[in-house]
């Protein structure tokens, strides 16, 4: 995934923490963070509270930090035996900001697939291991819930799309 963030000078210049903090719906570390399910730690002069990312991110670039919070750290959890993971991501350069990024982890009995880029924030579904045209409607189901909007980017149908290919192929990457 790292080899996606961004244009050189960002990924040596910036931090983990500081592009989670920045809750850009296109980011690839607030994505893997909600797809692993990690977690957020903010701290303040009272002291420190631990945040799920689906509690965290609320909106395009808005957290549930409070103006005197700083994220403190960001925990990633460990790859699990027995798990598959895959990510990509659609862009008009690389580099460039995310029109929509797919991820999946998958076990023998679920899918976990996130997407980025397409609504205010990652979203995540967590599906049955399906296969077949049941992963295809399911993808789609979820497609149509991120509601998708036109930017001078990408129309809508056009990110829906994208999540559809995109994230049918990561699940079966993830799932070989």
């Amino acid at each position: 995934m790292f080899p996606h963030i961004s244009h050189f000078q960002i990924r040596n210049r910036g931090t983990v923490c500081g592009s989670v903090a920045h809750a850009d719906p296109s980011a690839e570390l607030p994505l893997a963070l909600l797809l692993l399910g990690g977690q957020v730690v903010l701290r303040n002069r009272k002291g420190r509270r631990v945040l799920k990312p689906e509690d965290f991110f609320q909106g395009m670039l808005m957290t549930a930090r409070a103006l005197d919070e700083i994220v403190e750290e960001v925990r990633y959890p460990l790859a699990a035996a027995g798990h598959g993971y895959a990510f990509n991501e659609f862009a008009g350069r690389h580099g460039d900001f995310a029109i929509a990024s797919v991820a999946a982890m998958t076990s023998k009995d679920s899918i976990r697939f996130a997407v980025g880029g397409v609504a205010d924030r990652p979203r995540l579904v967590v599906l049955p291991r399906l296969e077949g045209s049941a992963l295809d409607d399911a993808i789609n189901d979820f497609a149509w819930e991120l509601e998708a909007r036109d930017d001078h980017h990408a129309s809508a149908p056009f990110r829906r799309q994208l999540v559809r290919r995109l994230g049918r192929a990561v699940i079966e990457k993830a799932m070989s």
